[in-house]
């Protein structure tokens, strides 16, 4: 069955074209646009201009992915949208405008489709996991045994977010970095459900700040997904593109192999998560995977996933 997957996010809008059959999916297509959605966010609105182009850039995933035949097109926004005053306008303007019924899903449900995905992704089936999500204003965490979820967890901590309340000039200086890293450690241990995950054996981490970051550590002139699968991301590689990134502008870091277009202004504080991430479970690497939601929403048996969406209003 031809399927299309959609993941309306805080930083970037993603698609996948694909097969699944016997239980078993097969990527045709795999395309992203960094829309910026949470870019601008202010009292529970977005900033127009922001809110536009995600809904354009859904309009035009939504059209290629019928022209590829797609049987289902499971769409589901996250992150920002739980925050608006009203995900309603949101969703009407993506069903007017795209002709798609999207679903907003909670945190625990975003942590359990990237576990699935990254599960199926790196036949990781017995072993427990702890997977680590990094968006742009939000982070998920869910600790996984196969296909049974244990926990999850989503925190208000993301790379667009953190970016605009507290890297505030280009480069940033360094008490802002400081600054950044002290208030990113703070909800790590200020969260006493994180705290119960303890240690966990294996972290997994997925979604476009963490593979950028595994990109970079590889000096990836042209991206290849493939080469991510399980490549391990150290703390101290980590934390040496940061030190690369820090006294060089936005515009400047594009120059470092591996570092997508339109993440150049936002990596520095996903880089910051991460590490303060590994420090928090007290681990010197992680396992990179490119499975995630959109994977997570083709395995997913009992389609359409809780959540609001508007012809459920």
């Amino acid at each position: 069955m031809k399927i299309a997957t959609m993941d309306i996010g805080s930083n970037t809008v993603r698609l996948l074209l694909g097969d699944i059959t016997g239980g078993q999916l097969r990527r045709d297509t795999v395309q992203r646009q960094i829309t910026r959605l949470a870019g601008g966010f202010q009292h529970g609105r977005y900033h127009p201009t922001s809110f536009v182009r995600t809904v354009q850039a859904v309009r035009e995933f939504a059209n290629r992915a019928r022209a590829f035949g797609a049987v289902e097109i499971r769409a589901v926004c996250t992150g920002i949208t739980r925050k608006a005053d009203d995900p309603r306008v949101f969703l009407k303007a993506l069903l007017e405008e795209a002709g798609l019924s999207v679903v907003m899903i909670e945190g625990k449900v975003e942590a359990r489709l990237s576990a699935l995905g990254a599960v199926n992704e790196l036949g990781i089936k017995d072993q427990p996991i702890t997977l680590m999500d990094v968006g742009g204003f939000s982070t998920e965490f869910a600790h996984v045994r196969g296909a049974e979820l244990l926990d999850a967890i989503s925190l208000e901590l993301g790379g667009v977010s953190f970016t605009e309340k507290y890297l505030l000039t280009d480069p940033p200086a360094s008490e802002q970095v400081d600054a950044c890293a002290e208030a990113i450690g703070r909800v790590l241990r200020d969260n006493t459900d994180l705290a119960r995950f303890g240690g966990p054996p294996t972290l997994v981490g997925t979604a476009g700040t963490v593979t950028t970051l595994a990109a970079m550590d590889l000096k990836m002139e042209r991206y290849e997904p493939y080469r991510l699968n399980r490549h391990l991301l150290s703390r101290e590689a980590i934390g040496s593109l940061l030190e690369r990134m820090l006294p060089r502008t936005a515009i400047e870091r594009l120059s470092m192999p591996g570092l997508e277009k339109g993440r150049e202004d936002v990596i520095v504080a996903g880089a910051l998560i991460c590490l303060a991430v590994l420090k928090f479970f007290q681990r010197e690497e992680m396992l990179v995977t490119e499975g995630g939601v959109l994977e997570g929403l083709a395995y997913w048996a009992t389609w359409p996933v809780d959540g609001f969406s508007i012809d459920r209003a």
